[in-house]
C-alpha cells in the first residue's frame, strides 16, 4: 500500500536535499531505493516522482525489493534500473562499477519536464546500466 496519498512533492525534503548536494558535490552519484518486498515497488507516487527527477537531473536510480530479496524486480518503466534479486548493498556496489564505467546519465535541461529526446537519451543509457544489472 502507498503509505500516503499527498502529492506534494515538498515533503520529500531528505530526497530533494540530496539530489542537490549531488548535483553540487558529487557528479557520479545516483541512488538505490528499496521499494516493496519482494518486487521494489515504491511506496509513493511522490517518491517515484522525486527519483523520477533525481534520474533525469543525471542520477542513475536502482530499485531493489526490501530484505530478503526472493522476488525479481524486473526492468521497470520509467528512468529506473531494475535491481533483479540484488541486495540494497549488492545493487549499491554494483551501481558504483556503473558510474564508473557508463558515466552518470545525461540531463535533462528540466528535470521535472524532460523532452521526448531527452527522455529517449536517458532511456538509452538507462538500458547500457541495467545490461549489467541483467548479467551480474
Amino acid at each position: 500500500m502507498v503509505d500516503d496519498y499527498d502529492d506534494d512533492t515538498s515533503r520529500e525534503v531528505d530526497l530533494l536535499a540530496q539530489i542537490e548536494r549531488n548535483l553540487a558535490a558529487h557528479p557520479l552519484a545516483g541512488f538505490v531505493v528499496e521499494g516493496l518486498s519482494p518486487y521494489g515497488r515504491l511506496t509513493s507516487a511522490v517518491r517515484a516522482r522525486v527519483m523520477r527527477r533525481a534520474a533525469f537531473a543525471g542520477m542513475p536510480v536502482a530499485l531493489v525489493g526490501r530484505g530478503n530479496a526472493e522476488g525479481f524486480v524486473p526492468p521497470p518503466t520509467g528512468p529506473f534500473i531494475g535491481g533483479r534479486n540484488l541486495t540494497s548493498t549488492k545493487a549499491r556496489l554494483l551501481l558504483m562499477a556503473c558510474l564508473m564505467k557508463l558515466g552518470s546519465l545525461p540531463a535533462a535541461a528540466d528535470p521535472d519536464r524532460p523532452t521526448a529526446r531527452e527522455t529517449d537519451t536517458v532511456q538509452k543509457k538507462i538500458h547500457e546500466y541495467q545490461e549489467v544489472f541483467d548479467t551480474h
